[in-house]
């Protein structure tokens, strides 16, 4: 289980809304200290890429569990939109994004399904490979 990060600015980690959980971007890092760094495609493989992908899927559900007051509130994962900071010519976006959709299913069960999106990107804040938003049903 992982605790919530600081925001890197002003904004909030997560804001729930009409039964909708809305999570900012999470970045693969533990406190200040990122976690992984670089290009996928170039001084990042898919394997850690994917590591990485996962750690920030943790953290969306971390921070929902802060909001709502844990895992046991969270109906259903809607939607995840994946950004891959990538060299140009890497295609393989989505592949690295199922580390973070394997790790809901492996969290959640059936509540973990959802929909995605897989963005390549030329960077990333702080240089990381993987940045994580989400959105999900949850319950009072």
């Amino acid at each position: 289980m992982s605790s919530v990060n600081k925001p890197g600015g002003n904004y909030l980690p997560a804001i729930i809304h009409g039964g909708i959980a809305y999570v900012s971007g999470q970045l693969p890092r533990r406190g200040e200290d990122l976690l992984y760094a670089g290009k996928v495609g170039a001084g990042v493989d898919i394997a850690a890429a994917q590591e990485a992908a996962s750690l920030c899927a943790d953290l969306c559900i971390a921070a929902i569990n802060h909001a709502t007051g844990g895992e046991d509130k969270i109906v259903q994962i809607l939607q995840v939109v994946g950004y891959v900071a990538s060299v140009p010519g890497f295609t393989q976006q989505s592949q690295v994004m199922n580390g973070a959709s394997d790790r809901l299913i492996e969290r959640l069960g059936d509540r973990g399904r959802h929909t995605r999106t897989s963005v390549g990107v030329a960077e990333l804040p702080r240089g990381a490979p993987v940045e994580l938003s989400m959105t999900a049903a949850v319950r009072p």
